[in-house]
């Protein structure tokens, strides 16, 4: 484990797909009624959606939505924006449950001490209205999604974090976590770290890879994370153990 600055830990970031609720099999059946409705081509003719494991298998090879609807979907860049537009009015009348993943609630209740907010590629609504049917969503000062951002800085652009940050309003000094379960989550972190020190603000972002989901994956990825954990358990562990160490 690396040691924090001498930044004390004052906020947990997430992203939110893989990380805190399971949206595989509704990502699934939003983006096959997507490709379907812009592009008038069958979603079986597309092999990234003919299963939730190819599905996930071609969301692990790209860096964000664009990049996934381009090169896995084939979508062209004008239908990417038109796509964009269609997200979350099929996330909104999608009857595919969304389930918190094992273990998120007693996290978030472990955590409740301090500031947490998401940063995702999904939608703010459709987060917050996922974290409200579960009952979580008194947990988040902040949800930072794709629409919230540029729509050319999504995630590993800092654009997302930073404007939690600003959000949140925690005070300099502090170091804070982001959590995420995909390779673009710790590009995210490095990149706004580097962003931060260009600016001078005395934050800095430590990221976790959450790995409950994919197991051993990560091993490869192009940076290496802060910390990995298996079970959400192991978060608040994590955080009381930063906690001691800046005591």
């Amino acid at each position: 484990m690396p040691v924090l600055t001498n930044h004390p830990l004052k906020a947990v970031f997430w992203d939110f797909d893989g990380t805190l609720a399971d949206t595989r099999l509704r990502n699934l059946s939003v983006n096959r009624r997507i490709v379907e409705d812009v592009t008038d081509r069958p979603w079986q003719d597309v092999a990234a959606l003919t299963s939730v494991e190819a599905y996930v298998a071609a969301w692990n090879r790209v860096s964000n939505w664009q990049e996934l609807y381009t090169s896995s979907f084939g979508l062209s860049k004008q239908e990417c924006t038109i796509a964009a537009q269609r997200w979350a009015v099929f996330q909104l009348d999608d009857p595919t449950p969304v389930p918190l993943l094992k273990g998120i609630g007693d996290t978030l209740e472990k955590l409740r001490r301090l500031p947490q907010a998401v940063v995702s590629q999904n939608e703010r609504a459709t987060i917050a209205r996922i974290l409200r049917d579960n009952r979580v969503d008194h947990y988040f000062t902040a949800i930072v999604g794709y629409a919230e951002v540029p729509l050319y800085r999504q995630k590993p652009a800092p654009d997302g974090l930073l404007s939690a940050l600003d959000i949140v309003g925690i005070e300099e000094p502090a170091t804070v976590l982001y959590i995420g379960d995909h390779e673009t989550d710790i590009l995210c972190s490095a990149n706004t770290n580097r962003d931060l020190v260009a600016m001078g603000r005395e934050f800095r972002f430590r990221s976790v890879a959450a790995l409950y989901l994919s197991g051993d994956h990560g091993a490869d990825w192009s940076v290496a994370p802060d910390y990995r954990v298996y079970s959400p358990r192991e978060i608040a562990q994590l955080v009381d153990g930063l906690c001691v160490q800046e005591s």
